[in-house]
């Protein structure tokens, strides 16, 4: 019986692999028989095997994050149909594909093995489904092309989901398309309660808003995991109903159940099972995909702390960069994914000052760095590509880090690459970072105002960087005035640094300095070369 693996999540997210021999194992390492581009599975993570009674069995080589199969963790298991597999960042579902029966009208019965689709390397993609109808009409065709045209745009629909509440829409808008339905309700159970509770509900009948269920209906689908068919149990006068589980690989997991002017038929019955087996796999998906994102935000924040206790004058730096990255960014029309690795870089791109030594920054009083400490210095930025090119999903926000101190006319470090050979995400991100340098006390340089800060911006730029950029910045600061708050409990309280914050914080300061760019004070230029 043929087999494949469905990839639902992960760096392979839409791949599929046939399982054509006895033995197939599953790993980073370039010998396996599939191999994932997941740097959180093991070399050989996992191994499938197939006896002689065609049965699959999934045993795990002592990987590093273990297999889990449908959210349990196992050693060696047995697989069914549907069984979602999850090793690393990847979760695949396992299918079997029965051999298509057809049985003539005359009572002759023929068999007729499926052909596999082949892709452009000669591996098997998809094998038909089964067909066990004696005959099959035009109108039972016209409604599984329609259903299977249906089934192809929820496909679609989930993929691009951005959430839960997309899913949940989506699932319950095709099983009324798909079942003929008039109306029906989407339920959850909530973790915390075990309550079965309404998420999503659509009538098409005008005037008729008002969904009812049964809980007692819904929990017993849920805990069996058998769709009902038919009328309430305690009332066969009651209208037809049709009521699914949704599995999942995660705590959220519920059913679709929904009402019927007429009984439903059994293949309005499967097409709904369909719709929910795929609203579950989104859902799981979504799950996992929030609790990565909890994880990596973390993770994101805890590298920040680590880079700023490096240097007690720059604590909050990063955090600043990247609100002021993601003000740039915001208004150069940025959105989605891009203006999310602008915001990641900007977030990171001191990460090489971890590894320098405590004496060049940390307790470095004097009021300027020797030149042996400014060559430690720029070390950061090459060391930080080191860092992150270490890790896969983070190979869009190297420049970020590496090219932040280049500028725009090619004096900067550590390349002394120009103009828009300079990657954008590191353009912006040198603006906020040398805006962050300019406004903020340092150990050799008292922070200017945000309005001096402005005007130094202006004179070096065509210098360190670009023009446009500098301009659009100013002009997102003041459109949102989100410039992140001093703290006074951390400033020295004296007449002059409280005058300076009150002016800094009204907005009222309108000093500026008119001196050339080339007759900026040393220390001030030496503070926007560290950043």
């Amino acid at each position: 019986m043929p087999a494949m693996l469905h990839v639902i999540e992960g760096p392979d997210e839409g791949r599929l692999f046939m399982l054509d021999g006895d033995a197939t194992t599953i790993g980073r390492n370039a010998e396996n028989t599939i191999v994932l581009n997941d740097t959180a599975v093991s070399g050989v993570h996992t191994k499938i095997v197939r006896n002689e009674s065609s049965q699959f069995t999934l045993h795990d080589m002592q990987s590093t994050n273990g297999t889990w199969l449908n959210g349990r963790e196992h050693g060696a298991t047995d697989l069914r149909d549907g069984d979602t597999i999850k090793i690393g960042a990847t979760s695949m579902v396992f299918e079997l594909r029965q051999a298509t029966r057809i049985e003539g009208a005359g009572g002759d019965e023929g068999v007729v093995q499926s052909q596999p689709a082949m892709d452009s390397e000669g591996g098997s993609l998809l094998y038909l489904p089964e067909v066990n109808e004696k005959i099959v009409t035009h109108e039972e065709l016209l409604q599984r092309y329609q259903r299977g045209l249906l089934l192809d745009r929820l496909d679609r629909v989930l993929a691009d989901a951005e959430g839960s509440e997309e899913v949940l829409s989506a699932t319950l808008e095709a099983a009324l398309a798909v079942s003929g339905a008039r109306k029906g309700v989407l339920l959850l159970v909530d973790a915390r309660t075990g309550e079965m509770l309404p998420r999503a509900s659509r009538s098409l009948d005008p005037g008729q808003e008002a969904v009812t269920f049964s809980k007692s209906l819904a929990f017993d689908v849920y805990a069996s995991k058998r769709t009902h068919n038919g009328p309430l149990p305690a009332d066969p006068n009651s209208p037809p109903l049709l009521c699914a589980s949704i599995p999942t690989t995660s705590t959220t997991s519920g059913v679709v159940y929904l009402h019927g002017h007429r009984p439903f038929d059994q293949s309005e019955a499967d097409a709904v099972e369909s719709v929910a087996r795929r609203a579950g796999a989104s859902l799981s998906a979504n799950r996992w995909r929030v609790d990565f994102e909890l994880l990596f935000s973390s993770t994101i924040d805890a590298i920040m702390n680590t880079i700023q206790a490096k240097d007690v004058y720059t604590r909050g730096h990063s955090e600043r960069v990247r609100h002021y990255s993601k003000l740039l960014a915001k208004e150069l029309g940025l959105h989605g994914q891009e203006l999310y690795r602008v915001t990641l870089g900007a977030a990171l791109h001191d990460i090489g000052k971890v590894g320098m030594p405590d004496s060049v920054l940390k307790f470095n009083e004097k009021p300027r760095l020797t030149p042996e400490q400014m060559e430690e210095v720029k070390k950061h930025p090459a060391r930080g590509a080191r860092i992150l090119g270490d890790i896969t999903f983070l190979k869009d926000v190297i420049p970020a880090a590496e090219l932040h101190h280049e500028d725009w006319d090619g004096s900067g470090y550590p390349h002394g690459i120009k103009g828009e050979e300079i990657p954008l995400i590191a353009r912006i991100v040198a603006v906020a970072d040398t805006y962050d340098a300019i406004t903020t006390d340092r150990p050799y340089q008292k922070g200017k105002s945000y309005e001096e800060g402005h005007e130094i911006l202006r004179k070096i730029a065509g210098k360190r960087l670009e023009p446009d950029l500098v301009e659009l910045f100013i002009t997102a600061w003041h459109k949102y005035r989100k410039a992140p708050r001093r703290s006074l409990a951390t400033a020295k309280v004296d007449g002059e640094v409280v005058d300076s914050l009150r002016r800094d914080l009204a907005g009222l300061d309108t000093s500026t300095d008119n001196r050339p760019e080339g007759d900026l004070d040393d220390r001030l230029k030496q503070v926007i070369q560290i950043g």
